[in-house]
Parts: structure tokens; sequence; C-alpha cells
């Protein structure tokens, strides 16, 4: 009997915290039980902008999935934004059956088109 192929089963995204800082763009993956759990920081130009998951793309032929994260205006931010650097702190989780994909790529992507901050192998 062939192995089942993993399956992608659905997506979660939640900012952790948003706060002064550096241009910093980072990710770590981790497998949980089916569920790949990406840890990050992407940055934004200023107070006024959080992040959200884009769309998720598995490829099961190549096993591979992309995790995209770019940054937005937030709407409930109001007119008085800092305007200085800013990290924002996620988790995204992508939940899986039948195993998880053989390669993980995040991406991050602050309005001037997605750059990969790292592939992995979970």
């Amino acid at each position: 009997m062939p192995t089942p192929t993993p399956s992608l089963t659905g997506s979660g995204f939640e900012v952790d915290s948003i706060q002064g800082g550096t241009e910093t763009d980072s990710a770590t993956v981790s497998v949980d039980g089916t569920d790949i759990v990406v840890e990050g920081t992407i940055w934004g130009s200023n107070g006024c902008q959080t992040a959200e998951l884009g769309s998720v793309n598995y490829n099961s032929d190549a096993g591979e999935l992309t995790v995209p994260v770019r940054t937005v205006e937030d709407s409930e931010a109001g007119d008085a934004c800092t305007t200085g650097i800013v990290e924002i702190e996620y988790t995204a989780t992508v939940k899986f059956e039948n195993g998880t994909p053989e390669t993980v790529v995040v991406t991050h992507d602050r309005g001037d088109g997605p750059e990969t901050v790292v592939t992995t192998s979970p």
C-alpha cells in the first residue's frame, strides 16, 4: 500500500508583538505533530504597520510548502503612527495530515516583492 501524500488542511496566523527596532527579518521552522510552526520577525517602516499571512502554497509534487508573510497597514492604527522602524513578531501555523512537507520556504514581503528568509527541511 502506498504511503499517503501529506495534504494541507488549514493555517493560522497571530501577531505576537510590535515594537520599535531594526530592519530584522528572521524565521525559525519547527514541527508539532503534523503542524508546521513558523516563528518569525518581519519589519515595518512605521508604527501603523502589522503583518499578515499571504496565500500559503503547498506543492505536493515537489513536497514544498511556501509560507508568505507580508507587512500591511494596520486598519485600526489611526493617524498617530510612530515614524521609526518596527519589528513585528509573529507565529504562523500550517496544518497537515498524512505527514509534513519535505521543504519549508518562508518569505517576507514589505511591499517590494517577496524575499526568501529561510528554506529548511523540518
